[in-house]
């Protein structure tokens, strides 16, 4: 755990507030701040008069985050009497440079220093900005060269990298004051969520301020966006996963293609004439040449920025783009944060994204405001790919179905109709398979099994004894033109219990085994995540399996929660997906797969042994299925559906379907017991009736 959350003061009293820094409060900014931008301020002082010491802001690309905290530190109050420097950390130059001239403007009378490689700060610096990789890597002696006990503040800008170890050693050393004086720790960013799903809780304690992109385009701080969706025949299917993107090099192969930047080069030609400042952003350095050359040899004047750019080169290309000289800059993550060019006013959207973080900081380049400029147009490619919520997309974005298709929409009246910031899971449009599943997870859901029952038979399903909790099926006939190994694919995926979008979440075998409980094992561990409801976030555990020598007897450890909590169950998987690909060697990872081959192996005896014991309902002849060696002959039960089963089975499925069936049968039985009273109620009256019927008779 890191010292610094170790740290706790009260709250600050008014007169600390007032303190010897009130004369530099009171003198007036450079810049005359906008309304939202003076809030935000006020309520980071305010949160830290209550004893908030950590704290996060989230605001849109082009908000003027770097306005904000260039104001707030010479507003915060020095702990104590040499404690009164500023530490501002970014991880790349063009964020340096800008954090430190806008610092200048706001407060002339601080002395400014950048500390970066060969560029080292004064010991005489009020304000030191530094660069991550300088102070954070492993072992820096120049990190050292900051005493903890001189500063009051460390600013983090595009703080949804704050969860890095490079920040975690920083915060670490800053952490450790002789005088135990807690340190303001404030961190801003358009996105404050990370592409790993890793969670920023231990970095920060509270979001302060937040306003949306859309918020900020209504209130008409940023510009309106007008949107065009261009789908094309171009598949995403084969291209895996990384860091919960798509894998950087697969997805230069699939879309650096001829016939794709032809595209590109004619969707900017058609739609975005009279367009100034066009930027356009690809995959890697080869497709971001590639897309260069199409512009050029269509006439269209075009340069790259990339990281192998020298920078007087950088310099003037950006230079000439800033003036309206340049028509079409091509770059490959060199522009996606703290880039300032407000005269952008068309995005091209070329590069294929499956994070929603990245995804913003992009179509942000367009977004701040310009003289002159009405608004920006972005191009939204969106290729194809059998499930479409996996490709991030304006529609998504905004909560709209993945099928929507804009044509030079306005995003506000777009977003209007939307439900939310981004795409619920089963609002996504499945294939027939996947409704299946999802139909049954419902009719499940509300013990009504018997509508899920008939879908699955119209299908070609045919259910073994009852439907039960594990929800296994077997395969009759194979329907027409699906193809057998997706068929059983689809099986497994049905056995673990999981919605179809799991598959798309994480790369590894994700049960669920419980509503609101989930598990994957990578031996030697077993990780789960599972909904808190009292502090409505997903949380994290692990268990460790051991081995007992002196008994011969195999055991786990007790369960022990993980440093973690994420917003959505995907955030959390994507986290523990992380962290096990940081702990665990390569080989466990690839047998932990959930296309692993060995999961496709008919059952082992010792699997149906143990679901046996287990009392799992089995399909049909299990002996059979471990003797069927080809798809087509057979029942379908495979070694990885019999460890989804083993799993869950172990982990309580079997216990809440046998609560199930306790709470179903003593329903009918208490329904049983109010028709026959019923009845006895009937009889009696009658038998009243006749008897006062024979009474009253002449």
């Amino acid at each position: 755990m890191r010292v610094l959350t170790l740290l706790r003061a009260p709250a600050l009293s008014v007169e600390m507030l007032a303190g010897p820094t009130a004369a530099a409060a009171a003198a007036p900014a450079a810049l005359e701040l906008r309304p939202y931008q003076q809030a935000c301020i006020e309520q980071s002082l305010a949160a830290l008069g209550r004893g908030v010491w950590r704290q996060a802001v989230s605001l849109p690309v082009g908000s003027g985050k770097t306005v904000i905290f260039s104001n707030l530190i010479q507003r915060v109050p020095a702990p104590a009497a040499e404690a009164t420097k500023t530490l501002v950390i970014a991880h790349r130059e063009e964020l340096l440079e800008q954090a430190a001239r806008q610092i200048k403007r706001a407060s002339p009378h601080l002395e400014v220093h950048i500390d970066q490689a060969r560029r080292v700060a004064s010991p005489a610096a009020d304000v030191v900005v530094a660069s991550v990789a300088t102070l954070g890597r492993a072992g820096s002696a120049r990190l050292l060269r900051h005493d903890p006990a001189r500063y009051k503040c460390i600013v983090i800008d595009e703080a949804h990298h704050a969860a890095a170890e490079s920040y975690e050693r920083i915060l670490d050393h800053f952490g450790r004051r002789a005088d135990e004086q807690p340190l303001l720790v404030w961190g801003c960013s358009a996105t404050l969520r990370r592409h790993d799903g890793l969670a920023l809780s231990e970095v920060f304690d509270e979001i302060v301020f937040q306003k949306s992109f859309l918020e900020m385009i209504h209130e008409k701080w940023l510009s309106g966006l007008r949107v065009t969706t261009v789908r094309t025949s171009c598949s995403l299917s084969g291209v895996p996963t990384q860091a919960g993107d798509f894998a950087p090099s697969h997805l230069s192969r699939a879309v650096n293609t001829k016939e794709r930047n032809g595209a590109v080069v004619r969707a900017h030609a058609a739609l975005a004439a009279g367009r100034r400042c066009t930027v356009v952003f690809a995959v890697d350095m080869a497709h971001a040449k590639s897309l260069c050359r199409a512009f050029v040899d269509s006439g269209t004047h075009a340069e790259t920025v990339l990281s192998t750019t020298r920078t007087a080169d950088r310099e003037r290309i950006l230079d000439e783009f800033r003036a309206g000289r340049l028509p079409v800059l091509v770059n490959c993550g060199i522009l996606t944060e703290g880039t300032d060019i407000p005269t952008i006013d068309c995005v091209i959207m070329a590069r294929p994204t499956r994070s929603t973080v990245l995804f913003q900081q992009m179509i942000g380049r367009g977004m701040r405001l310009s003289p002159g400029k009405k608004n920006c147009l972005v191009i939204d490619f969106v290729d194809s790919f059998k499930r479409a919520a996996s490709q991030i997309t304006i529609p998504t974005l905004l909560g709209l179905s993945p099928s929507t298709v804009l044509a030079n929409a306005d995003v506000l009246s777009a977003a209007s109709g939307a439900t939310g910031a981004t795409v619920p899971v089963d609002e996504c449009e499945p294939s027939p398979q996947q409704k299946l599943v999802r139909s049954f997870e419902r009719h499940l859901a509300s013990l009504d099994p018997s509508g899920a029952m008939d879908a699955l038979k119209q299908l070609g399903f045919k259910a073994h004894v009852h439907l039960n909790p594990l929800r296994f099926f077997e395969l009759g006939e194979c329907p027409d033109g699906l193809n057998p190994a997706a068929y059983c694919r689809q099986l497994d995926c049905a056995s673990s219990g999981a919605t179809w979008k799991l598959r798309e979440i994480s790369r590894y075998a994700w049960v669920c085994v419980a509503p609101d409980r989930y598990m994957v094992c990578v031996p030697p561990k077993e990780v789960h995540v599972f909904f808190n409801a009292d502090a409505g976030k997903w949380n994290g555990a692990m268990r460790v399996g051991r081995r007992d020598r002196r008994e011969s007897k195999n055991y786990t450890t007790r369960e022990r929660k993980l440093d973690m909590q994420a917003d959505s169950l995907q955030q959390a998987i994507q986290g523990v997906d992380t962290l096990l690909q940081r702990e665990m060697p390569w080989p466990a990872l690839q047998l932990a797969r959930w296309n692993a081959p060995w999961r496709s192996q008919p059952p082992t005896p010792a699997q149906l042994k143990l679901l046996r014991r287990l009392e799992v309902p089995l399909p049909g002849n299990a002996d059979e299925c471990a003797a069927a060696r080809s798809l087509g002959t057979g029942q379908r039960l495979t070694r990885g559906i019999a460890a989804n089963l083993a799993t869950r089975a172990k982990n309580g499925s079997l216990r809440a379907w046998k609560d199930y069936d306790a709470a179903k049968a003593q329903a009918m039985r208490d329904e049983d017991g109010r028709l026959a009273e019923a009845v006895r109620n009937a009889a009696w009256l009658g038998s009243a009736r006749d008897a006062l019927d024979s009474e009253n008779a002449p």
